[in-house]
C-alpha cells in the first residue's frame, strides 16, 4: 500500500472532497486524508495523505500557509466571496494604493476572527453553511489566528476597484473574512473574488500535481516517484533514535533528550537506517529535557525489519 504526501493541485470548482474521492479512485485506495480544505472557488496547493501519513494529520496541518488574494472594493457581499448576495454597494473611488496597502499591514498580528456564516465549521452538528442557507445565523466564537504578513501586490483603482494581495498566515484563517475586514476599515465594503493557496509549509504551488499528472504516474508506475516522504513534508527539525531509544519511542515512552532542543517544539525521531519512527514533543522538567512521544509511525516489529 502506498503511503506518503501528495502535494495535488486543487482546482477552481471542485471541493476539497472532490479532490480526495478523485485521487482516492486514481490510487486505488481508500485511505486518503486532505490537511485543510479549500473553498470550492478557490484553487492552489492541497497536501494530502497517504495510508499510515494520515495518522500526522495533526502536524501537517498546523502548518503557515500562503495565499494570493484578489479583494473587490466597494460591494459586499453575505457570504464574503464572489458567490453570495450583494448586501451593500459603496464607491471605492476614493481609495488609493497607499490606503488599502496601510489597511492590509493593520491586519496583521494576532487576530480574533469568527468563521464566517458560509463556511463548514460545525455548530451543534450542523455545518454553519446549512444554518446560513436555512435563513438563520448563530453567535459563532471567534478563533486566534495569526496573519504573519498581508501585503499588497497591485491595485486597480475604480468605483469597484481591485486588490492583488498575498497573505501568509496559520491555519485557520479565512482570508474571506480578512477581505470583508479590509472593506469595512476602508469604508466601502468588500469581498474576496478569487482566491490561490501558494504554499503549505515547505509544498509549493509550482510543484502541484494535476489530476492528470497524478493518474499518468500512476500509470507508468512512478508513483512512488511523486510521493513525498512525511518527513520531508513535515519540515520539522530531525533526531535520531537506536537501541532501545528506538525501542521505548516504539511505545510511546518518554525518553531524556541527549541534545538541546527548544521546549514545546516537535521533533521528527528517525532511525540510523533512516525511517521516520514517529513525531516527538520535547518538554523541560526539573531543567532536563525529554521527548514525549505523539505519534508513532513504527512499531517493534517494523522497527526490526525494515
Amino acid at each position: 500500500m502506498p503511503e506518503g504526501v501528495l502535494n495535488i493541485l486543487k482546482p477552481p470548482g471542485m471541493t476539497s472532497h472532490d479532490v480526495v474521492d478523485g485521487v482516492r479512485a486514481i490510487v486505488g485506495m481508500r485511505r486518503v486524508g486532505h490537511t485543510g480544505t479549500l473553498d470550492p472557488a478557490a484553487a492552489g496547493v492541497l497536501v494530502l495523505m497517504l495510508g499510515r501519513t494520515t495518522r500526522l494529520s495533526e502536524f501537517l496541518t498546523a502548518h503557515r500557509k500562503t495565499y494570493r488574494a484578489e479583494i473587490t472594493l466597494g460591494v459586499a457581499t453575505d457570504t464574503l466571496d464572489g458567490e453570495g448576495r450583494v448586501l451593500a454597494r459603496e464607491s471605492a473611488r476614493t481609495v488609493d494604493a497607499e490606503q488599502v496597502a496601510e489597511v492590509l499591514g493593520g491586519l496583521t498580528g494576532t487576530l480574533e476572527i469568527a468563521p464566517p456564516m458560509h463556511s463548514a465549521v460545525r455548530h451543534r452538528g450542523e455545518r454553519l453553511y446549512e444554518i446560513a442557507r436555512a435563513g438563520a445565523s448563530v453567535e459563532v466564537e471567534a478563533r486566534s489566528i495569526t496573519v504573519e504578513r498581508f501585503d499588497l501586490l497591485d491595485f486597480a483603482a475604480g468605483d469597484v476597484a481591485r486588490a492583488l494581495a498575498e497573505v501568509e498566515c496559520s491555519s485557520g484563517t479565512y482570508v474571506r473574512s480578512l477581505a470583508a475586514m479590509a472593506g469595512e476599515r476602508l469604508g466601502c465594503g468588500a469581498y474576496l473574488s478569487f482566491l490561490v493557496r501558494t504554499r503549505v509549509g515547505s509544498q509549493d504551488v509550482a510543484d502541484s500535481l494535476t489530476g492528470a499528472e497524478l493518474a499518468q504516474a500512476v500509470r507508468e508506475r512512478r508513483l512512488d516517484d511523486v510521493l513525498i516522504r512525511p518527513e520531508d513534508a513535515l519540515a520539522l527539525p530531525r533526531i535520531v533514535a537506536e537501541g532501545e531509544r528506538a525501542r521505548e519511542r516504539c511505545c510511546g515512552v518518554r525518553v531524556p533528550a541527549r541534545q538541546e532542543l527548544t521546549d514545546g517544539g516537535m521533533v521528527v525521531v528517525m532511525t540510523p537506517d533512516g525511517r521516520m519512527l514517529g513525531v516527538a514533543e520535547v518538554q523541560r522538567e526539573d531543567g532536563r529535557t525529554f521527548i514525549q512521544p505523539r505519534r508513532v509511525m513504527l512499531s517493534e516489529d517494523h522497527l526490526q525489519a525494515p
